[in-house]
Formats: structure tokens, sequence, C-alpha cells
């Protein structure tokens, strides 16, 4: 059913009337007024997989949803509570259109609410900040943090059936002697490893379940991958609820186009397993033929701490994953350790030529 997704936005606290808003320690709806929470109870009931074939003629799952534009980077993102300035979550603009544009797009079937709450994850960067031995002494007590956005970030998980043909050369090892002469003009013996090729042929047959590609391009999917992985088996029901007090970027990368980069995954995988199929000790001339069926596909929108600090007025980034807590980003190297770790390796290496020399 197609639903209006503006009327779900506005979540009164029925002891004070203020907004209540989704409290990741708490893991329920809570007033920051009066103190009131709600728990919710989120199911798995509805978590639906979209057949492929259908997902274009088909618009029960799509929603009308409120988009709001940043005007220096293009982020798309609704903005689930009320705010007199909208700050992009991703470049840190607050030159954002503030009169949403309406769209109709895929509603997620799943989500993984918050559990790490501002809080945690400011202790998670102050833990993470002093940890890498190559950082100034003075980088734990000056870096400050500038910018922590709670966000939920869109994906797509990929199911699908497939079928593999292959053929190729299985190359064994085996070893013949040879007979040469040394420097000193003697016959010697010595083993020669040749390879022996047989051709093979077979078939593979391999289901692939919730491959999970990023919707997003506002970040690069080699640096999300840092704080990967989500626990995809805590995935609950889509709550509109759950995002109240949070931002949420809608996806800019369709269901069709994360497909092909799912392919790309799901060949990568065939391929190795037709690749052990086929080898003794080595291949060669691997030919892969595949077919897809069974394909289906849902919307998920995970949760994602997207922060930026200051040090030396430098500004760095990192992130940290909304549900585990990993954390990865970039930090400052103090150019003194690196030099003095470089002179110490060269001292070292003398040390070991001249003691070598003895």
């Amino acid at each position: 059913m197609e639903r209006e997704l503006d009327d779900l936005l506005h979540c009164p606290c029925p002891s004070c009337g203020a907004q209540l808003q989704y409290n990741a320690e708490k893991e329920a709806m809570a007033c920051n007024h009066c103190g009131y929470t709600e728990k919710l109870v989120l199911g798995k009931d509805r978590i639906e997989e979209i057949d492929w074939t259908q997902a274009r003629t088909d618009s029960k799952h799509t929603v009308e949803r409120r988009l709001f534009t940043c005007q220096r980077c293009g982020a798309k993102t609704t903005v689930n509570y009320d705010t007199p300035t909208i700050t992009c979550g991703f470049c840190g603009s607050t030159n954002v259109n503030p009169d949403a544009t309406k769209t109709r797009l895929f509603e997620p079937q799943g989500i993984v609410p918050f559990k790490i709450s501002r809080t945690q994850a400011t202790e998670s960067f102050k833990n993470w900040i002093g940890q890498s031995i190559w950082a100034p002494n003075d980088l734990k007590n000056l870096a400050r943090v500038d910018t922590l956005h709670g966000i939920y970030i869109p994906f797509w998980t990929y199911d699908v059936q497939t079928h593999s043909e292959w053929e190729g050369e299985a190359g064994t090892y085996y070893y013949v002697n040879e007979q040469f002469r040394d420097q000193n003009g003697n016959v010697q013996s010595r083993q020669v490893r040749q390879t022996r090729w047989t051709y093979r042929n077979g078939t593979h047959q391999q289901f692939f379940d919730d491959i999970l590609i990023l919707a997003s391009r506002q970040l690069p999917q080699q640096t999300i991958q840092k704080v990967y992985p989500f626990l995809l088996e805590n995935v609950v029901n889509y709550e509109p609820r759950v995002m109240l007090g949070w931002e949420s970027e809608v996806y800019k990368i369709d269901p069709q186009e994360g497909f092909s980069v799912a392919k790309k995954i799901v060949d990568d995988r065939i391929e190795s397993a037709c690749a052990e199929l086929l080898a003794d000790d080595t291949y060669r001339n691997l030919e892969v033929q595949t077919e897809y069926s069974d394909q289906t596909f849902k919307h998920l929108v995970l949760p994602l701490w997207i922060c930026a600090y200051q040090y030396n007025g430098k500004t760095y980034q990192f992130l940290i994953n909304g549900q585990t807590g990993s954390i990865s980003g970039n930090r400052p190297v103090s150019v003194w350790k690196v030099l003095l770790a470089v002179l110490a390796f060269i001292g070292l290496v003398i040390l070991f030529s001249v003691l070598g020399g003895r």
C-alpha cells in the first residue's frame, strides 16, 4: 500500500506534548523534555524480498518522501525532526535547500536501529584517537569533535540463484631429471618442474543471500566497508518512528545499478569456486557461463555516525558503525615520529653491517 510519510513525522509525547525521538541508549522512544519513554515492539514479519521482475511495475513498495538537497555536495536527505537550520551530514554545509521536494521512492523493508548513542560515539572517538603510534603526542588532548551526525544510510541486499557451466585446463605438476654442467664443467643432475594440462568441464550451482550493496553516492563503498560488518540478522521491520531524531539519506543508486555491482561480486565468487573445481595444482583458460534466476532484492537503512574533528586547524573525518561501534578514519601523522623511526632503522642497518663485517 502506498503511504504518505509526512503524517508519521510527528510523534507527540503523551505526557507533555513535546516531540518524541528514538533514543539509542534506551532503545526506545524518549522525550527529552519530561523523560517519558516508550518501548517499540519491532518484529521481523514485514521484511519482504521484492521479486526482480515486478520491481518496475509494482508500486505497493513505494512511498512519497520529502527530500532536502544540499547545495554544496548534492546529498539528498530526509530530516525527521523539527529544526530551524539543516546541516548536511556529509560535507557540513548549512547551505541546504529548506524547501523540501516530494518524490516517490522504494520504501525500506527493514532497518537496524541505532545502538551507539552520541555519547558512546564520542567516547569511541576518544579511545580511537590515541591508538596510533604515529599520531602526535598531543593529539588525544587537542583533538576536538567538530561534527557528529547520526545518519541512516541506504543499502540494497540481493538474493540470486545461479547455475554455471565451466570449462578449462587443469594443470598437474610433475618433475623430470635434467643434466647440466656446473661452473667447473662437471655434469650435475637436477629436477625440473613440468606441467601436464588436461581439459575439464563441469557445472556449479550456488545461491547467494543478502549481498549488501551501498545505495549512496556520498560515501565510497571502500570507505564504508572499513566499518563493516553490519549484523543483518538483527534487521527488524522498517518503522518510521525509529528514525525520529535522526537524519536519513535516500538512495541515489537505484536497484538496477545496485544489482550490477552485486553481479560483479557474484561473478567473482563463482569464478573462484569454479577455479577450485577445475584446478589440480594450477589451471588456465577458465571460461564460465552463468544463468541467474530467483532474483530478489530489498531496501534497508543502516545506522552510521559521520564525524569530523579538528586538529591544528585541519579537519579530519571518521566513521562509526551505529550498530557495532566499529570505527575508521583519518589521523594526522607526526613527522618527527616517522623521522626518528627512519633514523633508528638506518642506525640498526649500519650496526648490523659493522658487526657482520668483523
